[in-house]
């Protein structure tokens, strides 16, 4: 897996995603300001910074859950806009995992996964139930195909999460936090999840507090504070050396 040179970004060109002098407002309070961030097609971007730093909205931004107020959004080539009339062209393009693990509980775990292939895609029943079956098994959790997510642990839901973002095929994956809610016990089995779907080339932008997952698969650490992005770096000089004193101090907190 390549690395980027501190400081280096892909080549506009080679940008799935293309992020210029974003704002986000909520009210009063701007939540982005003068945001800047290309992300490779294949690169893997680790999001992190304090709570309330502005890492979540910038990707709900990418997603077009929240509208932006200023500068430009880029995704697949496509300018996100107020005014766009196929939000959804954009969404079926961009798989997102959020905390919560947003499961149909009325649902198997099989039909959660290929609903949207057969209401989005118009797979047939049969092909959705191809690919959910091999992606289930992917993320080792096929045994449980026909059980109901209440059946599951939060690992196991999280995972068929992740799952049902594949089955869209999408060529972005987003996660927010996607192991903040879960039992510790539960957490590595998200993250090798993860570790094996960036290993096979997704484009993937993480909101994560887990340092180590950083250090194994992210080409860049981007380090947010505030509302802006403060540095940005390959993994090991992030962790080694980081340039600026709030990283410094953010790094402090969170590596014993």
């Amino acid at each position: 897996m390549h690395q980027l040179a501190a400081g280096n970004k892909p080549e506009p060109s080679a940008s799935i995603v293309v992020v210029e002098k974003l704002v986000k407002r909520f009210g009063h309070f701007t939540a982005l300001s003068d945001v800047n961030l290309s992300v490779g097609a294949g690169e893997k971007i680790v999001l992190c910074g304090p709570s309330g730093s502005g890492k979540s909205t910038l990707i709900r931004c990418i997603n077009h859950i929240e509208k932006h107020d200023g500068g430009r959004i880029v995704v697949d080539g496509v300018e996100l806009t107020d005014r766009m009339t196929d939000v959804n062209s954009i969404r079926r393009e961009v798989g997102m995992v959020f905390q919560s693990f947003n499961l149909f509980p009325h649902l198997s775990i099989v039909e959660n996964c290929m609903l949207a292939p057969m209401k989005v895609r118009g797979l047939s029943r049969a092909e959705a139930q191809e690919r959910a079956i091999g992606l289930l098994r992917k993320v080792r959790i096929h045994d449980q195909a026909d059980k109901y997510p209440g059946q599951l642990s939060g690992g196991q839901q999280q995972r068929v999460a992740i799952a049902r973002a594949l089955c869209m095929q999408p060529k972005i994956m987003l996660f927010d936090e996607p192991t903040s809610a879960l039992d510790p016990e539960m957490v590595k089995e998200v993250l090798d999840t993860m570790v094996e779907l960036a290993r096979d080339g997704m484009t993937m932008v993480c909101v994560t507090h887990e340092m180590g997952f950083a250090r194994e698969i992210a080409d860049r650490v981007v380090f947010m504070d505030r509302g802006t992005i403060v540095e940005e770096a390959d993994p090991e000089t992030f962790f080694r050396a980081p340039s600026t004193e709030r990283a410094k101090d953010f790094l402090g907190q969170i590596i014993h």
